[in-house]
Parts: C-alpha cells; sequence; structure tokens
C-alpha cells in the first residue's frame, strides 16, 4: 500500500512538473506598442518558421541609404498553416510590405505583425486582416 502511494504522488509530480510549461505563455502587449502601427518595405533576409511563432526578418533601406534590419513575430506555424502558408512561402529576397506594432524599447527594430493590415509578397496579398490573434 505504501509504495502504490509513493508511486502516485511521484506520478502526480511528474503531471505538475510537465505541465507547468503550459502555463508559461508570454503576453505581446508587455513587449510591443500596440497603439502605434508602422509600415515597412524592404527585402526579406530571413524567414523561419519555428514554434512558438515564426520570424520574418528583412531590410529597410531608408531615404539616406542606410539599410535597418528589421524582425516581425509572427503567429505559430500551426495558425500560419490553416492560411496556406508553409516554410517556402517567403524566401531570402523577396520583397515584403509589412505592418508592425513596434518594440516598446526605443531603437530596438523588431516588432508584432499588425494583422489588421495585409502582407504583401512581391507585390501580391500572402495575409489578409484578421486582428492580432497571435497565439
Amino acid at each position: 500500500m505504501k509504495g502504490k502511494l509513493l508511486i502516485c504522488a511521484a506520478v502526480v509530480l511528474v503531471i505538475i512538473a510537465g505541465s507547468s510549461a503550459m502555463f508559461a505563455h508570454h503576453g505581446t502587449n508587455i513587449s510591443y506598442d500596440e497603439k502605434k502601427s508602422v509600415t515597412y518595405e524592404g527585402t526579406v533576409a530571413e524567414f523561419r518558421w519555428a514554434n512558438p511563432h515564426a520570424q520574418i526578418y528583412f531590410d529597410v533601406k531608408g531615404a539616406t541609404g542606410t539599410v535597418a534590419n528589421w524582425g516581425g513575430e509572427l503567429n505559430s506555424p500551426g495558425v500560419l498553416s490553416k492560411a496556406g502558408w508553409n516554410k517556402r512561402t517567403i524566401k531570402a529576397g523577396d520583397m515584403i510590405t509589412i505592418t508592425l506594432h513596434p518594440s516598446r524599447v526605443e531603437g530596438v527594430t523588431v516588432g508584432l505583425v499588425d494583422r489588421s493590415h495585409p502582407i504583401l509578397l512581391n507585390g501580391k496579398e500572402i495575409l489578409g486582416t484578421g486582428g492580432n490573434n497571435v497565439d
């Protein structure tokens, strides 16, 4: 009886320890300024199809010719797959027009993709509007 109780307690502890990661999801509102939106046109440098969120890295040429490297956080690959995307949807060298909610940290060139604006890839809409349902 004592052995069975000890095994049950160990199983419960393993379940609790393993499930804590489920509740550790981060919020995006603390990282990005949801009240601001900025639209950029640039050249894709890299597209990362990875959990928990896909990422687009792109280069934006300024008025003076300087290039700024930007990163945009998207939905998870699972959510994007439902919209018809895959890991080859975006490739390095593609031209992109994308709207971001920029980082709250001054001078940091990353943002959350603003889903209230479509994403254009080589002039074609690849992801329409649909709110910022980043999972």
